[in-house]
């Protein structure tokens, strides 16, 4: 598969991930944003693992303990745990869609990064593509906008997301994805017992009733959003456009709140802005 198709089909996986995530942190008795990262990730692990052996990679589970691959792997779970706690808590919010515009601006760190790292393309028809891709998340809710306060966590996590994926496209450029995301997912769940252990448990023993089908459904779309994404990068997707190919799964995200929450205000805007987020990404895979 080229790079362009897997980054088409991350964006529905990161819906369905996102669209859950957001009923499981707005739900009656919910989990809070801590207990929610480190379940989902415990469960993205223990999916993945079998995956490992399944396709023949076992004999390179322990790779990462490179001396040259090991520090960046501390390094992005540690900035990663904390950028998925700001995320998450972006999305304790009435309207996700407005978390998404805060979240894209992760394609402009990893675009200026991936150019100083990889030294990816700097053309022309490459910052259209973006820019009408961001502008067209922006357009999406430019009118009636209700900004809360949880939506700001959006715009840290996307910075901090920004750094994690060109260190990701490092790494996944030297080991196989799928061990990288068993190490990747464990990790951080570490970090999150490490540094919110108490909370975490606490949480488990208030719940009456465990959130398990919407931990396995989002646990399930971010494992394939990683795998797709990491596939990408090693068949020569750069880190700026997949990222910002990505950030376009907030259009079927407005789908989902159009036809099932029934929000229909605004349609000729999100028609306008859903053509202009096409536009970005044809030139992103095909022409820029």
């Amino acid at each position: 598969m080229t790079w362009f198709f897997l980054s088409l089909l991350s964006i529905f996986a990161i819906a369905t991930a996102e669209l859950t995530q957001q009923h499981l942190l707005n739900a009656k008795n919910s989990l809070d944003e801590k207990s929610s990262t480190v379940f989902t990730l415990l469960f993205q692990t223990l999916v993945v693992f079998p995956l490992i052996f399944i396709f023949g990679e076992a004999h390179n589970i322990f790779s990462v303990f490179d001396r040259d691959i090991l520090p960046k792997i501390l390094l992005v779970t540690f900035i990663s745990y904390f950028s998925i706690i700001f995320y998450f808590k972006s999305f304790k919010v009435k309207n996700i869609s407005v978390s998404t515009i805060f979240v894209s601006f992760s394609a402009i760190v990893s675009t200026f990064l991936g150019i100083i790292f990889f030294s990816e393309s700097t053309s022309y028809l490459k910052f259209l593509g973006i820019g009408l891709i961001l502008i067209a998340i922006i357009l999406i809710n430019y009118k009636k906008v209700i900004i809360e306060r949880n939506h700001f966590y959006g715009l840290i996590a996307g910075f901090i997301f920004g750094i994690a994926y060109t260190i990701d496209k490092s790494i996944v450029l030297d080991i196989d994805p799928l061990v990288y995301m068993f190490w990747l997912f464990l990790i951080i769940s570490v970090w999150g017992f490490f540094f919110s252990g108490k909370s975490i448990f606490k949480a488990v023993r208030d719940k009456r009733a465990f959130p398990f089908k919407s931990i396995i459904v989002s646990g399930l779309g971010y494992v394939l959003y990683n795998l797709f994404t990491f596939i990408a990068y090693r068949n020569g997707g750069e880190v700026g456009r997949v990222d910002a190919i990505n950030n376009a799964e907030v259009f079927l995200i407005i789908l989902f709140e159009f036809f099932i929450l029934r929000h229909t205000e605004g349609t000729a805007r999100k028609l306008l802005s859903a053509g202009l987020a096409i536009a970005g990404i044809l030139i992103l895979g095909f022409v820029g």
